[in-house]
């Protein structure tokens, strides 16, 4: 740890808040796992003032409910996948499991995987396409606040809550491309949900997040109550449109994306229309 770092712990949520209150550029964190090394190695590299969440009580329940699953800000990726995959969606459970190795799951929380602002984790596009909600809590407020719109955390407030909604989905896809135990400027994930009903497809959600964070739910309207399976036409509009909005996002996020990253999301996104029967 950096020795030029104040840290702070706390152990009620209460305590925590008043803290965020009370203390300019307070940064919050938990299992600390996307933080750098010191330069000597020996240690992480930490925000100045750091107040560290990650044993308070309030911020480790899981709240298991038939339409919904609440995960506390703290509760670790490993303590998710404790659950199963009868517990929370199969889709799901396996975005969890591509995280990392055992023991960092041991540390990391799904707060930290889904808050990072500069580069979407693994989580992002699953809780994207799933309409997950935020809540966030100050010591005046608490506020919700829709995953799709969720650009930082806001000045002031922590992570409390996400709200993740269960739903029966027909097809249910993961992928996460890019380096196996490290974040990188290639490495994105892809959700893809669908709900196809008597021969035609009835709802449909599809994220794309990393360097770039891509859904589309007019992209989506425009090819729901098709037909199944889709023809080429089809899905050959859904694809055009899905590369103009890709583009779209890439400029408004002023980032260098690979050029790969696009070629990924239109062939997932792709292969993802052709299962639908």
């Amino acid at each position: 740890m950096d020795a030029k770092t104040d840290t702070f712990f706390v152990s009620t949520l209460t305590e925590a808040l008043q803290q965020l209150k009370n203390i300019p550029d307070l940064k919050v964190a938990a299992g600390c796992t996307s933080y750098g090394k010191t330069p000597d190695g020996t240690g992480i590299k930490l925000p100045r003032s750091t107040l560290f969440i990650k044993h308070i009580p309030e911020l480790q329940i899981i709240d298991r409910k038939e339409r919904y699953v609440e995960f506390g800000a703290a509760v670790s990726l490993n303590r998710i996948l404790e659950l199963g995959k009868k517990r929370i969606p199969a889709f799901f459970y396996d975005a969890v499991s591509s995280v990392a190795s055992h023991n960092i799951r041991n540390l990391a929380t799904i707060g930290g995987n889904t808050c990072r602002s500069d580069h979407k984790m693994s989580l992002f596009a699953p809780l994207l396409a799933m309409d997950a909600k935020l809540e966030f809590k100050s010591a005046l407020e608490t506020i919700q606040i829709p995953l799709s719109k969720f650009v930082s955390v806001p000045e002031g407030f922590l992570l409390s809550k996400i709200h993740m909604p269960v739903e029966d989905w027909t097809t249910a896809l993961f992928r996460r491309l890019g380096p196996a135990y490290e974040i990188s400027p290639l490495s994105v994930s892809f959700a893809f949900l669908a709900d196809t009903s008597k021969g035609y497809l009835g709802d449909m959600s599809a994220a794309f997040c990393g360097p770039v964070s891509v859904k589309s739910r007019e992209m989506e309207n425009s090819i729901i109550g098709s037909r199944l399976p889709l023809s080429e036409k089809d899905i050959e509009s859904v694809l055009q449109k899905a590369s103009q909005i890709y583009d779209a996002e890439a400029e408004k996020s002023h980032k260098a994306c690979p050029p790969i990253l696009k070629e990924q999301y239109i062939n997932l996104l792709h292969y993802a229309l052709k299962t639908l029967l």
